[in-house]
């Protein structure tokens, strides 16, 4: 049975910003929406009778007056736009985030400042990157690797609202090898289609193959919970044959055809 529940949702993607006026940004959102309505319900007041009314620093009220908007309701504005917002892992935008958050766990990377996310393109897996970012509407730019790093595609718009949108669904910000990682939560109970894709997307990326067998397996340096849940959903995923070893994940030979044939 699928999330009917919206998978990224106004106040989580507003909590990705920080701000200096409030100690949670969802609450500018709020603000600047009681601002707004009571300015249509009373055209003929100015800006320091409604932050009076509604008691709001006359310098915060008067911007958004004036056409200025705080870069969370920009930013919701911009994900219900792209049909990201409050979006069901039945949604065909979705299916593209999904896939993009596996890129980012095992080919990609979403900056922890500014949340500009980029996918690395090496080999056959390309056409994936490259669906998802057009199933989620996004236009991207190809960026050629220098000094021997892979070539990288990237949001040509919107990028950090992609990335915070991303970071909401789980997907890692900053340095993954430093942190103590968690698979999104959305694939718990997902219908089959979106966990398929999801490994297929991580295995194209970091699975190790094997000239003499079909064998394959995965090394990474992840925290050890972290990798005991990516092999138990590999092993879901191919009806059995995953485990993992110490510090790597194999794939029994028949597994791994299992899971070529669901890609």
């Amino acid at each position: 049975m699928g999330n009917e529940r919206g998978l990224v949702t106004e106040r989580e993607l507003a909590r990705t910003y920080d701000s200096q006026s409030y100690s949670d940004a969802y609450t500018a959102v709020e603000d600047y929406r009681r601002v707004t309505q009571y300015a249509s319900e009373h055209p003929d007041e100015r800006s320091t009778a409604i932050s009076s009314a509604l008691t709001l620093p006359r310098g915060r009220v008067r911007p958004w007056l004036e056409g200025s908007k705080p870069d969370p309701v920009r930013a919701i504005d911009t994900a219900r736009e792209y049909g990201w917002l409050e979006c069901t892992d039945d949604d065909p935008e979705f299916r593209g985030l999904n896939v993009l958050v596996a890129n980012v766990f095992s080919g990609g990377s979403i900056d922890a400042r500014f949340y500009q996310p980029s996918f690395s393109i090496d080999g056959e897996g390309n056409d994936r990157v490259f669906d998802a970012l057009e199933r989620a509407g996004v236009d991207y730019r190809v960026v050629d690797g220098r000094s021997g790093r892979t070539d990288e595609v990237r949001p040509a718009d919107d990028a950090s609202i992609l990335g915070r949108v991303l970071a909401v669904l789980g997907a890692p910000t900053g340095p993954k090898a430093d942190q103590h990682l968690t698979l999104p939560a959305y694939l718990e109970g997902a219908p089959d289609e979106i966990r398929e894709a999801f490994a297929d997307a991580y295995l194209e990326n970091r699975a190790i193959g094997h000239e003499d067998k079909d064998t394959l397996h995965l090394q990474e340096r992840r925290n050890r919970g972290y990798l005991a849940d990516l092999a138990d959903l590999l092993d879901d995923v191919a009806d059995g044959g995953v485990a993992l070893r110490e510090q790597h994940i194999v794939i029994t030979a028949d597994a791994s055809r299992r899971l070529d044939a669901v890609q």
